[in-house]
């Protein structure tokens, strides 16, 4: 294989370290076509690749004469092809030297470069579940019909939630608060694992492990004022800069149903019910009688079987069904 082999470094730092080791190899006078194919093939595979590549293009650049420099150029070795593994004995000296120049180009990188935002957009569609693993380890869970910005610099990180449900486990760093926004309000974190689900202008947010701090407002025409502290099993509702808190009944260690496609209810208003099914259904569920909307419903259901959950409010409640031309489901009043 043509690969820079990174095995030795901080799998934190994964990125920048593949970035280096690309950049180095191909300044290298025996790089071969093949290692080139493998190059463009890794720098197209992510932007968050081409970013980092570019930084140290820029960084490299920034050194002007220095950077052909005898004593520069002997602290950055070539990067070690999987085919081509030196011997065993050779395998320390070559990671430190490797880590060594990482160590400089991140110092220099501070002081002659500004610091740059990452920023990167996701979206699930109807039906569509995804997780996604951000550059510090944190994983985010995207449900069905669900929009994020990601947004990581230097001084913090941030996602935004345009819309839908997201589980959050958060890698920790001290040093960089993560924080979702969204219209409601915003949600601080420090190694911990939580829930966040948009409600049209409010927002919910379960504690599954660790603590949160809720501030209500959007950071822009509504100023942030701090509403609580959530504890695990709490589940809370942010709406017009005002925080009702209630017992979420999850378990120390769990994960939402949806991970694995069902959706619980317990107590749960009918229009939010049916709004989670949205997620899952190109066919809608509408509410044709607004005394519909004090119904309460509590089970378990796949999220794919809307059919079942209407049969179901058919024989607890009487909740009559018909069909639009378009195949929506309207549910009628109650007998």
């Amino acid at each position: 294989m043509s690969r820079p082999d990174t095995s030795a470094h901080d799998g934190s730092n994964l990125v920048e370290q593949q970035a280096t080791a690309w950049f180095v190899r191909m300044r290298a006078d025996d790089a071969s076509e093949r290692d080139r194919q493998a190059w463009q093939q890794w720098l197209h595979a992510d932007p968050v690749h081409r970013t980092a590549y570019g930084r140290i293009e820029a960084l490299w650049s920034s050194l002007g004469e220095f950077a052909t420099a005898p004593e520069l150029a002997v602290r950055m070795p070539r990067p070690r092809m999987a085919a081509r593994r030196a011997p065993r004995r050779r395998r320390w000296p070559v990671a430190a030297a490797a880590a060594l120049v990482l160590a400089c180009a991140a110092g220099l990188a501070a002081l002659l470069l500004p610091p740059r935002a990452v920023e990167s957009s996701y979206r699930t569609a109807i039906g569509e579940r995804r997780s996604l693993q951000l550059e510090d380890g944190t994983r985010v869970d995207l449900d069905a019909d669900t929009r994020v910005q990601v947004r990581y610099d230097p001084r913090g990180r941030s996602v935004r939630l345009d819309g839908g449900r997201a589980f959050f486990r958060v890698a920790r760093d001290s040093e960089r608060p993560f924080v979702v926004q969204t219209a409601a309000g915003s949600v601080r974190a420090l190694g911990t694992q939580f829930e966040v689900s948009r409600l049209g202008a409010a927002a919910d947010v379960t504690l599954y492990e660790g603590s949160v701090e809720l501030r209500g407002g959007d950071g822009a025409a509504h100023p942030a004022t701090r509403l609580g502290v959530l504890v695990p099993g709490q589940r809370a509702r942010m709406a017009a800069q005002r925080l009702q808190v209630t017992d979420a009944a999850v378990a120390a260690g769990s994960a939402p149903g949806w991970l694995s496609g069902r959706l619980v209810f317990n107590d749960t208003p009918l229009p939010e019910a049916v709004a989670e099914f949205g997620r899952y259904s190109f066919k809608p569920v509408l509410l044709a009688d607004p005394g519909l909307a004090s119904y309460r419903v509590s089970g378990v259901f796949r999220g794919e079987d809307v059919e079942g959950f209407i049969q179901a409010l058919g024989e607890v409640y009487g909740i009559p069904e018909h069909h639009t031309a378009d195949g929506a489901h309207v549910l009628g009043k109650a007998r």
